[in-house]
């Protein structure tokens, strides 16, 4: 579950190749593209295209990692009713 301290705190997106499981342990964030907030990246994530062939995914300034599938979730619940 996130945290407010989660959607406010900065967070990690890079992109990942479609139709595989994302393998916490093998992802290098070293050059992901960071965000001043969840938020953000959350924003840019569902707004811009990706890349042939991948998806965004995404870590939260608490390390949780959020695929592709959460990130539908989150997109729609910051969108409001």
């Amino acid at each position: 579950m996130l945290t407010k301290t989660d959607l406010d705190g900065p967070a990690s997106l890079q992109y990942e190749p479609v139709g595989g499981k994302v393998d916490e342990a093998r992802l290098d964030w070293e050059h992901a593209q960071n965000f001043t907030s969840l938020r953000e990246a959350v924003h840019w994530a569902m707004t811009q295209e990706a890349p042939a062939g991948q998806h965004a995914v995404i870590r939260t300034s608490s390390g949780m990692i959020l695929n592709p599938d959460m990130l539908e979730g989150i997109w729609s619940s910051l969108q409001g009713p």
